[in-house]
């Protein structure tokens, strides 16, 4: 009877092993619409858009079909410092999570000992000292019984964190990413406005000119000269800025991409591709794509099961612990059968009291747990609206564009007439200097909204966790 009674033991003990305290994970419900309001329909506008039944591949930033951008992207997926700190930080959390599960198994220590001791005559019963040698040699085994799921919920909560890790890795090179291509795209702005300014410093200098030749020939007054150096000096105060913008922008990339000294040649920005747009009616299910999301979903999965662990620290602890070695006073004995020594043992460990210590890491368990739950929703609910605003800067750029180019080509145009006017003694200067300034404003608001049409395109695939596919 007593094997049986044994392997009864043993039954129980293996059943309760299944058990796992706390709640089991369940993604929470964050109601949303079905669908975004993509709004690209614009009422007697044409829309130029590549169409948006293509399929965007991760490295979105290659359908900007600049090579420049490309490599500066990829060159920052490797040297950016934020990446290399969040794979420090990936390395760290798979580290743990391997430490956590090695608790399912035994560990297995090997222990030794050679020991010569002296005992005086004074404490000898016989009068007589003694000199003693004891060696000692032995493997020590120790294994906690997870009867309660603590061990197992405590490798959740680590493997949900490292999970959580790999996340926010990408996450961070999509930021990374989306970062050095509206940092391109706005020194590109400047770069196109540099030369829309430098435009209009030749022509206030050629007008200043025509003004000059005029007061020679005694048929304007001095205001017109000054006037015209005054317009001209604007302008190149204009430029001026705008070559120190494009230096601090080119200095930030260098240092998104570890590249210090970089450099880049001038590229009007308008000659860069439009990106492809999602399809409409795109369902907001593709916000389950992004990393931040399921980043922090995964450190809500971590938490709960965490509370598993609280839960499991009021209930025994069980523990099997195993001796096997040899252990004698004769080294010549040493590995013979007569020095072995061996034991094993069960041990329990019931908490009875802790002041409330135990009650106190389940509230802060629970109250981490709903912590994380609020991140959760808040992220869900960020990522949408980040979506929707790229989504309506995207159309309403689009919109606002289709004006702007009718209004360059009318105020080039007028700038013209008036130029040509005034040099056939039509019109006055103050014509010319209204003309001048509508038409610089005209096409910098244009390389601005263009720019900001673009960096929008940017703003959508990050917020859409880098792309989509047909079918989404």
């Amino acid at each position: 009877m007593r094997p049986m009674r044994h392997l009864c033991a043993a039954g129980v003990l293996l059943v309760l092993s299944g058990c796992l305290l706390g709640p089991d994970y369940k993604r929470p419900e964050v109601p949303l619409p079905a669908d975004f309001n993509t709004g690209y329909t614009v009422s007697g506008v044409k829309n130029d858009t590549p169409s948006s039944g293509v399929s965007v591949k991760q490295d979105w930033w290659t359908l900007f079909e600049d090579q420049t951008l490309s490599e500066l992207v990829e060159r920052a997926r490797v040297e950016n410092a934020d990446l290399q700190i969040a794979l420090g930080r990936l390395a760290q959390a798979e580290a743990i999570a391997r430490q956590a599960g090695a608790a399912l198994y035994p560990s297995l220590n090997m222990t030794g000992s050679a020991t010569r001791a002296s005992t005086g005559t004074s404490v000898s019963p016989s009068g007589v000292g003694l000199q003693t040698n004891t060696s000692q040699l032995g493997l020590v085994t120790s294994y906690e019984l997870d009867v309660w799921g603590r061990v197992r919920r405590n490798i959740e909560s680590a493997t949900a964190l490292a999970t959580a890790s790999t996340y926010e890795r990408d996450s961070v090179a999509l930021t990374v990413s989306a970062l050095v291509s509206n940092t391109y795209m706005r020194l590109r702005s400047l770069d196109a406005q540099i030369m829309v300014v430098s435009h209009s410093v030749q022509t206030r200098a050629d007008t200043l000119r025509v003004a000059q030749a005029k007061l020679d020939g005694g048929l304007v007054s001095p205001i017109d000269v000054n006037q015209a150096l005054a317009a001209r000096s604007a302008s190149q105060a204009t430029l001026s800025e705008l070559k120190r913008q494009r230096a601090i922008a080119q200095n930030q990339l260098g240092i998104l991409t570890g590249k210090l000294d970089l450099k880049l040649q001038p590229l009007d920005l308008r000659s860069l591709p439009l990106p492809p747009v999602p399809p409409a009616g795109i369902p907001s299910t593709i916000l389950e794509s992004r990393p931040d999301i399921n980043r922090v979903e995964q450190e809500l999965s971590a938490a709960n099961a965490r509370i598993g662990v609280a839960t499991a620290n009021f209930f025994p602890t069980i523990s099997l612990t195993g001796v096997l070695g040899s252990q004698t006073v004769d080294f010549s004995a040493f590995l013979s059968g007569r020095s072995a020594v061996w034991s094993a043992s069960i041990g329990l460990l019931q908490p009875i009291f802790s002041g409330g210590a135990l009650q106190a890491r389940l509230d802060f368990a629970r109250a981490q747990q709903q912590e994380v739950l609020g991140n959760y929703v808040k992220v869900v609910r960020g990522a949408f609206g980040e979506v929707s605003d790229a989504l309506v800067s995207v159309s309403q750029t689009l919109e606002t564009e289709q004006f702007l180019l009718q209004q360059v080509k009318a105020a080039t145009k007028a700038q013209e007439l008036a130029a040509l006017r005034y040099e056939a003694g039509y019109v006055d200067y103050l014509n010319v200097l209204e003309a001048q300034r509508a038409a610089n404003e005209a096409n910098l608001a244009f390389v601005i909204n263009r720019s900001l049409r673009l960096q929008a395109g940017v703003d959508l695939f990050k917020a859409l966790g880098g792309g989509w596919t047909v079918g989404q």
